[in-house]
C-alpha cells in the first residue's frame, strides 16, 4: 500500500481540481468548439468516412476539411465516450478529464525515474497545478493544448525507458507517444520535437550509449509514420485551404509578445482575452503567471544541480538542460525575441507566443523533483506536505470557470446555439476556392442556376451526394458544399466536371437532358492515399512487435 501512496496522493488532489465538471452540466470557454467538433466526427464514423477529414456542417453548412488539418485525436476518443454514452456534454468532459489527469499520470511515470517515487509525486502535483494548465483547461478549452500537455511527459517516460533499456518493445512505445502528440495538437509537436531531440543526444552522449540513440531514431521514424495520414496531407496541403487569415490581425504573433513582469509578477486572473497592451489602452484579461511557489520551486532544483553535478552527472545535466529550455521559452514570448519569429517563417503559425508556457511549465515540473533530493531523509516528508500546500494553496482558486450553464445536447444541437456554432470559425480552414466566407447560413441545399428539373431522393452525408434527376433540356445544378479536392461528381458513373468558380466556390456541375443518376464523393488525393497506407503499415509493423514481445513475455497479457 505505502508503494502507491506518493501517487495516490497526488492523483487525489488532481482529481480535487475536475471539481467543475460535476457542478453543472457544462461550462464557459473561449472556444466553445468541442461539442460540435464531436458531432460532426461522430458523423464521420456513421458515414464511414476514415480517417475523418471533411465535416459536413462547419463553415455555415457548406463544409469544410476540419479533420484535415485539426488535430484529430482527442475526437476520435471522445468518439468512443458518445457512441457509450450518447451524451455530446459528456463526452466532451472526459475529453477535457482525461487529458488533464493523464498528465499528471505520465508527469509522475517520467519523474518517478528521476527522483523517486514522492519526487514524482511532488512534480506530477506541480505539473497539475499548474495556472497555464487552468488556462487551458477552464479559460480558453484549448483541447488540442490540453491533451499535448499529457503527451510531453508521456514522451519522456517512454524516452527514459528506452534509455534504461533500449529494446524494440520501448522504442515502439515512443513512437506511439509521438505518434499521438503529432495527432493532439502538431503545433505543440513543433514546440516539443527540437527539445527532446536534444535531450536524446546529450543523454545519449553522457551515457555514451549509441544503442540507445539508435533506438530512438527508429522511433521518431515509426512515429511519424503512424501519424502521417494527418500531417503529411495538413502540411503538404495547406496550400488548399485560407491559412493565411490564421496569422492574420489578432492572431498575428505580434500581437501576442508579453513581458517579464507578466510571467513572473502578476498574478491577476480572469477569463478575458490576449491583447498587446499600451497605455490607456485596453488591458489582458489573461493570466500568463507561471506562479510564484513554481519560481521558489525551479530556483531550489537549480541549487539541486549543483548538488547533484559530481555524484550523478546526468541528474545534474538534466535540471541544466530544462532550465536552459525554460529561459528559451520565456525569451520566445519576450518581445526582444521578434526578430526570431521573423526569421523562422512556420512559427507565425503558433499565433501566440505565450504558448512557450506549455514548455515552461513542463520543464519547472521535470527539474521540481529534485529539490526532495535536497533535504535529508527525516526532513523530506515535511518539505513534501509544506511544499504540495504552498502550491495547491496559490493554485486551487484558478481551477474554474467563469460561468456554469445549464444546457443539454438538445439545446446544443438546435436554435440560435447550432447557428452561432456552425458560423463560429467560418474562416478556419475555408478551402482556397471561395474568395470569402459565406454572409449567411446555406438555406437551401441545392439550386438551379439555369434549366429546370426534378430532383428526387436528394440524399448527402460527410462524404457523398445521391439523387436522380429528369429534366428535358440539360441543367446547371449547384450544390450547398464548397469545392475542395478530392469531391467527385458522376452522372450515370461518368465523370463530369466540376465549376467552382463563383464567389463562394460551391460545387456546380451540368446535368444533360434526360433521365440520370447524379452520385456525388468524397475521394482522397494521391497525397492523402499515400499517407494513408504508410500510416496503415506502421501500425501493421507496430501490432507485429507487439505481439512478438508478447509471445516472448506472455505474462504481460
Amino acid at each position: 500500500m505505502k508503494k502507491f501512496l506518493p501517487f495516490g496522493i497526488g492523483l487525489l488532489l488532481t482529481l480535487a481540481l475536475l471539481w467543475p465538471l460535476f457542478v453543472a452540466p457544462y461550462f464557459t470557454h473561449h472556444d466553445d468548439v468541442q461539442n460540435i467538433r464531436l458531432f460532426e466526427m461522430n458523423k464521420c464514423v456513421l458515414d464511414v468516412q476514415l480517417p475523418c477529414r471533411w465535416v459536413p456542417d462547419l463553415g455555415g453548412l457548406y463544409g469544410y476539411p476540419l479533420f484535415n488539418y485539426y488535430g484529430p485525436l482527442p475526437y476520435y476518443y471522445g468518439e468512443v465516450w458518445y457512441f457509450l454514452s450518447h451524451s455530446l456534454i459528456f463526452s466532451a468532459k472526459m475529453m477535457f478529464a482525461t487529458g488533464f489527469v493523464a498528465s499528471f499520470i505520465f508527469m509522475y511515470l517520467a519523474t518517478r525515474k528521476l527522483w523517486g517515487s514522492w519526487g514524482g509525486s511532488f512534480a506530477a502535483i506541480i505539473y497539475s497545478y499548474s495556472p497555464y494548465h487552468s488556462v487551458d483547461f477552464y479559460v480558453r478549452g484549448a483541447m488540442g493544448e490540453l491533451w499535448a500537455l499529457a503527451f510531453f511527459p508521456a514522451i519522456l517516460w517512454a524516452t527514459l525507458r528506452l534509455k534504461e533499456k533500449p529494446s524494440w518493445g520501448n522504442s515502439v512505445l515512443l513512437s506511439v507517444c509521438l505518434a499521438g502528440l503529432v495527432l493532439a495538437h502538431n503545433l505543440s509537436a513543433m514546440l516539443f520535437f527540437p527539445i527532446v531531440g536534444v535531450f536524446v543526444v546529450g543523454a545519449a552522449l553522457i551515457s555514451k550509449n549509441g544503442r540507445f540513440f539508435k533506438f530512438f531514431c527508429f522511433s521518431l521514424v515509426l512515429g511519424l509514420t503512424l501519424s502521417a495520414f494527418y500531417w503529411i496531407p495538413a502540411y503538404f496541403e495547406k496550400s488548399l485551404v485560407h491559412l493565411e487569415t490564421t496569422v492574420e490581425g489578432y492572431f498575428s504573433y505580434t500581437e501576442h509578445f508579453k513581458g517579464l513582469r507578466k510571467l513572473f509578477l502578476d498574478r491577476s486572473w480572469g477569463w478575458g482575452a490576449s491583447v498587446r497592451e499600451i497605455p490607456g489602452g485596453e488591458k489582458d484579461g489573461l493570466s500568463f503567471q507561471i506562479g510564484y511557489g513554481h519560481i521558489l520551486i525551479w530556483l531550489l532544483s537549480m541549487i539541486a544541480a549543483i548538488k547533484l553535478w559530481k555524484k550523478q552527472p546526468l541528474l545534474g545535466w538534466v535540471i541544466g538542460f530544462f532550465s536552459i529550455v525554460l529561459l528559451g521559452a520565456v525569451f520566445m514570448i519576450n518581445p526582444k525575441s521578434e526578430v526570431v519569429w521573423k526569421s523562422i517563417d512556420s512559427l507565425k503559425y503558433l499565433q501566440f507566443p505565450w504558448r512557450f508556457l506549455e514548455i515552461i511549465i513542463f520543464a519547472i515540473a521535470i527539474m521540481s523533483g529534485s529539490v526532495l533530493m535536497l533535504i535529508r531523509p527525516k526532513y523530506k516528508m515535511l518539505v513534501y506536505v509544506v511544499g504540495i500546500a504552498l502550491i495547491v494553496g496559490l493554485n486551487f482558486s484558478y481551477f474554474r470557470p467563469e460561468k456554469f450553464l445549464n444546457i443539454t445536447d438538445q439545446s446544443i444541437l438546435s436554435g440560435s446555439s447550432w447557428d452561432s456554432q456552425i458560423k463560429r470559425s467560418i474562416y478556419d480552414y475555408l478551402p482556397i476556392y471561395a474568395k470569402a466566407p459565406p454572409a449567411e447560413l446555406a438555406t437551401v441545399r441545392y439550386q438551379l442556376v439555369s434549366g429546370g428539373t426534378s430532383i428526387n431522393n436528394f440524399k448527402e452525408n460527410s462524404q457523398s451526394l445521391n439523387f436522380s434527376s429528369t429534366s428535358l433540356t440539360p441543367v446547371e445544378f449547384r450544390w450547398s458544399q464548397y469545392y475542395f479536392p478530392d469531391w467527385q461528381i458522376l452522372v450515370d458513373n461518368q465523370k463530369v466536371a466540376i465549376d467552382y468558380h463563383n464567389d463562394l466556390g460551391l460545387i456546380t456541375f451540368i446535368i444533360p437532358s434526360g433521365n440520370h443518376k447524379v452520385v456525388g464523393q468524397f475521394k482522397d488525393t494521391p497525397i492523402r492515399t499515400y499517407s494513408n497506407w504508410a500510416s496503415l503499415a506502421a501500425v501493421t509493423l507496430t501490432f507485429g512487435l507487439f505481439l512478438i514481445k508478447i509471445r516472448k513475455r506472455p505474462h504481460l497479457i
